[in-house]
């Protein structure tokens, strides 16, 4: 009987045989053998075992890879089954065919993100995340874990695995590896709910152990004395050779910014929406004055009222765009297609280094929180008001409840939007009359029509 390594590596068929079988000592349970054949590089550890009276036999590994230690173990493992009536092999080929049929991640996202955009909440009316949402999902799944995690199966993710990409992650961008964590701890719990994992390997990996957690809120916000600022800012950043009073379309080395994304920046500024919306408006979804935008961060359609203003920056936006163009604020660069809110983001970077250096930085989404407080300062707006301008959720479930006839009264709503067009006119706009007042700066153009 074999009891070291090296009587296991000593084992060889005596001269003449093609193959020798040893019993092997393993911790007083019977039927761990090891095989040797004539010629072969390695050898099989084999267990004989019996159940129902009748003899089996299956192979556990190959030494040298698995040395006696491990051969030992999994011995035991297949002996205890055997105590239990179980037939160690068919545990085996159950646990192949159930690896085999794993998910991998990529499989199991977007099984996950197509049941949380199509599972309607308690009230029936409104899925767990909008449209939206779901395309930020895929949008941050592929930039911070397709590549290197996509191809893998969910059981072999493990702990250390995520905690190597973390790491990388951590070097790139630690936004960017906050908003990776949360969609991989939601994942994995559905992997857990699953039964595809065991225990999620999220759950002891934290924002904080890669220096990740979330930033305080903002409060940065533009008094009426730096919208000012930034209006004039606006007009002056589209200057240049490709200005439209030369013939272009805002365009130009010497310019700062197109004129579509000066302009989108304005509408923001004149409707407090959120950047993702302004840059998806379409001509389709105008009507007079009233703009809809049907896909919302809160899921709902939202109702703009536009000001004489935001309809004048609009008709201006008919001559600077191609008539292929269902997008109001079309790419200078990609015709066709709408301006991206990355380069939204970065001509307003721009503007504030070239234009704006003595102010303190501010961000696009800055724009909609100083809409909300010069709304509440100069217009002497509620925060109900206000809150249903922003189209946000109310948080009291209250007034969410008995009062949601009052929440959400259209007339009040479009009487906001007006009054706060009117005190931008008047009050931010540089010159705000320019298209009416000044055809130097306006290229009439016949398109077809719309």
């Amino acid at each position: 009987m074999i009891k070291t390594d090296r009587e296991c590596s000593a084992l060889v068929p005596p001269e003449g045989k093609p193959r020798v079988v040893m019993a092997v000592s393993s911790g007083g349970n019977t039927g761990l053998c090891l095989e040797a054949r004539a010629g072969a590089a390695s050898k099989s550890w084999l267990y004989r075992y019996y159940i129902a009276r009748k003899q089996h036999k299956m192979t556990l590994g190959s030494y040298p890879s698995m040395g006696l230690a491990q051969a030992r173990e999994a011995h035991s493992q297949a002996a205890l089954l055997v105590k239990q009536g179980i037939d160690p092999r068919q545990v085996v080929a159950d646990t192949k065919k159930k690896n085999e049929q794993m998910l991998i991640l990529d499989e199991l996202f977007e099984q996950w993100l197509t049941h949380k955009s199509t599972v309607k909440r308690r009230n029936g009316v409104q899925t767990e995340i909008s449209p939206r949402t779901a395309s930020d999902y895929r949008r941050i799944y592929r930039a911070h874990l397709e590549k290197a995690l996509g191809k893998q199966r969910v059981c072999d993710i493990s702990m250390a695995v995520l905690h190597r990409h973390y790491q990388k992650l951590q070097r790139v961008s630690l936004e960017g590896l906050r908003k990776a964590m949360g969609i991989m701890n939601q994942v994995m719990e559905e992997a857990m709910r699953r039964q595809l994992v065991e225990m999620s390997p999220t759950l002891a990996l934290k924002p904080k152990i890669y220096n990740a957690t979330p930033n305080p809120p903002r409060e940065r916000w533009l008094p009426i004395g730096e919208l000012q600022a930034l209006w004039t800012a606006l007009e002056e950043g589209v200057t240049g050779g490709g200005a439209l009073a030369a013939g272009g379309r805002g365009v130009a080395a010497s310019t700062v910014l197109s004129g579509s994304i000066a302009n989108a920046i304005k509408m923001i500024i004149l409707t407090a929406v959120r950047r993702g919306e302004v840059i998806s408006m379409q001509w389709a979804h105008l009507d007079g004055d009233r703009w809809t935008i049907p896909e919302t961060k809160s899921g709902r359609p939202h109702v703009v009222t536009l000001s004489p203003l935001a309809k004048a920056i609009i008709e201006e936006q008919r001559m600077i765009c191609s008539p292929i163009s269902p997008y109001v604020f079309e790419s200078s660069t990609k015709l066709g297609h709408a301006i991206t809110g990355d380069a939204l983001m970065r001509a307003l970077d721009r503007l504030q280094k070239r234009k704006m250096a003595e102010f303190e930085s501010f961000s696009v989404h800055d724009l909609r929180r100083s809409v909300a407080n010069c709304c509440g300062i100069e217009l002497g707006a509620g925060p109900l008001e206000i809150e249903h301008m922003l189209n946000h959720q109310i948080s009291d479930k209250l007034l969410r409840t008995y009062q949601a006839g009052a929440l959400r009264n259209p007339e009040k709503l479009r009487a906001l939007f007006l009054r706060w067009g009117e005190f931008v006119a008047q009050n931010i706009a540089a010159n705000p009359n320019a298209v009416a007042q000044h055809p130097s700066n306006v290229v009439t153009v016949q398109f077809g029509k719309r």
